[in-house]
């Protein structure tokens, strides 16, 4: 038995049970050396050798021992609050609003302790023997300090709380019947007021007891403030309810009405003819079998409830159990069933036969290190006083069973979010905002309701307003400043102007609605206006819009230098949740046909070590180039030129001209939330008309890009020219590629060990050089030769 028990109960305890054994070991004549108590149970079950007594004992004794507490949240929480540690509230299965309000007694008084072991199992004992017809009053009450002071009678029930009151034996099914609304009536009956409406439509229940038990002693007590209080109650009369005696005489209140509670239980008794019932305070607890026919005396109504443990309001379960020995039970299903409830899943990827799982909260997935990580995770969700016992088990289960529990949940495919062809979105933390195509105004909807997951995206942490008629937002500035060098609140733009500025937005909104057309999903470059070798300055602003891509959608930057587009493993780090693919800053002699079969097909993407998988064109992110070289165009390579569009960057950003410069700030890192929904705002417009109007890139003079872009290097300009005038001089012969390569191979031209012409590229070159400087010439096809006039 437990040595907490009150020492009273514990030697009646104690006397039962050694007399009890000797009882018994004397009946059966046992020769056992050592005969316990638990013997003299095991040889009792015949012969009727227990007496009633015996056997309500012998119940009590087996409830106690199974533990039943552990399935008492109420028990668990307070006892770990009173020694300082407050749980999760996360897993309480019970009603927190109660919680709340016993952890605020336990702030007011930290000696309060309703939930203590040793007066709960004083109660379990003295119901049973009660409601066993075992109780004798004369030695008893003295055993369970049970007392009458004034009109109340004290027992082992009124020290307990009332979620503790239904932990008793299944055998016990009791029935607690209450006076209805007491107090309020007690005092209407003591004022002789007829009321139709309930006092607690009038004020609050728990302020109402509040206010009753304010007395002088009381931090800040104001009697005139309590009457005020319930003046809405009691009018004019509210002075005859809190009378100046009972506000200074701590108790006085109650002990008038507690007068009417033994005088309404009394008749309820003897109305009832009720021999077996434990009286508290305003109610009687009997047997839920006794027929009760009378509920109504005067103006009391009694009012009738199960007697029965807290109900379970909270489905939420931790992935152990404690059983009645304080042991640790786990299970992989166990396990699972709690992964499942954290919403963690595990998806199916194309390709791989490896567990992936991720952590889902409102269809925002991110993944999870389910290998390095699920202890540290299960070691945070213990919830426990003592940590270790659980940490313990953990560790054990690991090797096996955490592993297994993973295996358990069932595989769903990976699928985000896509766009379709006139729908946008983007998760905020108000939840999914999209547009329809031809659609007035934005939506909202859960994202429970989206049909994909997303990747974890710094918008889902933003709240998003929509803005009937914004003025330019900053970004919108900015691209107005990079496309016409004009800022729309500041200057007026001409109709071209214009075009081009909306352009700009429309292709802004093409990057960022995530859905990919199979006929036409062009890589996107920006490029610099009149870039060239001598004035390659760059720092007009086109990083900025891969970061205001970023900023709406899942998107992988990289530098120029970091972008082989011939290695193997380029794409290691992609998956599906990537929406755009920033290649930044790339070099004169990046080759463009390297991203063809990536812009128009899937993408082959094989990290280090593993075996290479295809990523869908449609779940493949779009292509966004930068660079401060001049790009070469060329006319007849039609399925080139589907694949890219270019658009250019003024100079009026430079690098001593920058944004943060000419706005006061940086942009993004520098926002508040009225600009950053300013932004999104613009985001949206931009997308609505793309989805409008399409994408359209503004058309520049490529002749004199396709000659910087070919020429890019004064040295190989200079050395080009002087074997140019030198083959052209044969005007009747004319020259050929290899007359070009003859001169530019001689023995004693240093230049040639620098392979800037070959077979492949001359004839090209000689015809960008022709048309850009506009030299009159014929070309023979037959020859193959070049006739300068």
């Amino acid at each position: 038995m437990s040595s907490e028990i009150n020492n009273s109960v514990t030697q009646f305890i104690s006397d039962w049970a050694d007399e009890f054994t000797e009882r018994i070991e004397d009946q059966i004549k046992s020769r056992k050396h050592n005969f316990t108590l638990q013997d003299a149970i095991n040889k009792s079950t015949t012969k009727k050798r227990r007496s009633a007594f015996d056997s309500v004992m012998i119940s009590y004794s087996q409830y106690i021992e199974k533990n039943p507490l552990n399935k008492n949240d109420y028990y668990k929480y307070l006892n770990s609050y009173s020694n300082g540690k407050k749980l999760s509230d996360k897993y309480f299965k019970h009603d927190k609003g109660l919680l709340d309000e016993l952890y605020k007694k336990i702030d007011e008084n930290p000696k309060y302790n309703p939930f203590s072991l040793d007066s709960w199992q004083m109660y379990v004992l003295f119901m049973l023997l009660k409601f066993n017809d075992q109780y004798k009053p004369e030695t008893m009450n003295e055993v369970f300090n049970v007392k009458i002071k004034g009109s109340r009678k004290y027992n082992p029930i009124t020290k307990l709380s009332r979620p503790l009151r239904g932990m008793l034996p299944s055998s016990l099914k009791l029935v607690q019947w209450d006076i209805s609304r007491a107090y309020p009536t007690f005092i209407d009956m003591e004022l002789n007021i007829k009321r139709k409406e309930d006092v607690y439509s009038l004020i609050d229940k728990r302020k109402f007891n509040m206010l009753l038990n304010t007395h002088k002693d009381c931090k800040n007590a104001d009697i005139e403030a309590i009457r005020s209080e319930l003046k809405p109650v009691y009018g004019s009369r509210v002075d005859e309810v809190i009378t100046a005696e009972r506000f200074n005489n701590k108790g006085q209140l109650f002990e008038d009405l507690s007068k009417y509670e033994k005088k309404y239980i009394d008749k309820f008794v003897e109305a009832n003819n009720l021999k077996k019932y434990v009286r508290l305070h305003d109610a009687v607890f009997v047997l839920a079998d006794e027929q009760i026919k009378e509920t109504e005396f005067d103006e009391v109504i009694f009012k009738s409830s199960k007697v029965q443990p807290p109900e379970t309001v909270n489905n939420n379960k931790l992935f152990y159990e404690v059983d009645e020995k304080n042991k640790i039970i786990t299970s992989p299903v166990s396990y699972k069933d709690f992964f499942e409830q954290e919403n963690f899943i595990r998806v199916t990827v194309k390709g791989e036969d490896t567990i992936t799982i991720l952590k889902d909260t409102n269809n925002v997935v991110k993944p999870f290190n389910h290998k390095t990580d699920t202890v540290s995770f299960l070691k945070n969700k213990i919830n426990e006083y003592d940590h270790k016992p659980v940490e313990n088990k953990i560790a054990k289960d690991n090797n096996r069973d955490i592993k297994e529990s993973f295996c358990l949940l069932d595989a769903i495919p990976l699928v985000y979010y896509r766009d379709s062809s006139d729908v946008f979105g983007v998760p905020f933390k108000n939840g999914f905002v999209y547009y329809k195509k031809g659609s007035k105004a934005f939506n909202v909807k859960p994202y429970k309701e989206v049909n994909g997951f997303f990747p974890e995206h710094p918008t889902q942490q933003k709240e998003f307003e929509f803005i009937e008629s914004p003025e330019p937002s900053i970004f919108e500035r900015f691209l107005s400043l990079v496309s016409t060098a004009k800022d729309p609140l500041k200057e007026t733009l001409t109709n071209d102007e214009n075009e081009t500025r909306l352009l700009f937005n429309r292709m802004f909104g093409y990057l960022l609605h995530t859905y990919k057309d199979p006929s036409f999903s062009p890589s996107i470059i920006l490029s610099d206006h009149g870039a060239n070798d001598k004035s390659r300055n760059g720092r007009r602003g086109k990083s900025l819009i891969g970061y205001a891509v970023k900023a709406v959608q899942k998107t992988i930057i990289k530098g120029g230098n970091e972008f082989d587009g011939g290695y193997r493993h380029r794409f290691a780090d992609l998956d599906e949740s990537v929406k755009n693919y920033v290649i930044d800053d790339v070099l004169a002699g990046f080759k463009y046909d390297d991203l063809y079969t990536n812009i128009v097909g899937g993408i082959s993407v094989e990290p280090k070590g593993q075996k290479a998988r295809i990523i869908d064109f449609k779940q493949a992110p779009k292509f966004i180039v930068t660079t401060n070289w001049a790009i070469r165009y060329d006319e007849e390579a039609s399925s080139t030129n589907a694949r890219f569009m270019e658009f250019k960057f003024t100079d009026f950003f430079n690098i001593n001209h920058t944004p943060k410069k000419y706005f006061g700030h940086r942009l993004f890192e520098d926002w508040n939330d009225e600009q950053w929904n300013e932004f999104y705002n613009f985001c949206f417009n931009c997308v609505a008309y793309y989805l409008e109007f399409g994408l359209e890139a503004p058309n520049y003079n490529k002749t004199a890009d396709n000659y910087r872009a070919y020429f890019y290097n004064d040295t190989l300009e200079t050395e080009f020219e002087r074997i140019f005038n030198l083959v052209k001089e044969d005007r009747v012969e004319g020259f050929n590629v290899s007359r070009f390569l003859e001169a530019y191979q001689d023995f004693n031209n240093s230049l040639r060990y620098e392979k800037f012409f070959n077979h492949k590229n001359t004839k090209t070159l000689i015809n960008v050089y022709l048309k850009h400087h506009n030299i009159k010439h014929s070309y023979r096809e037959d020859l193959k030769k070049w006739f300068v006039c």
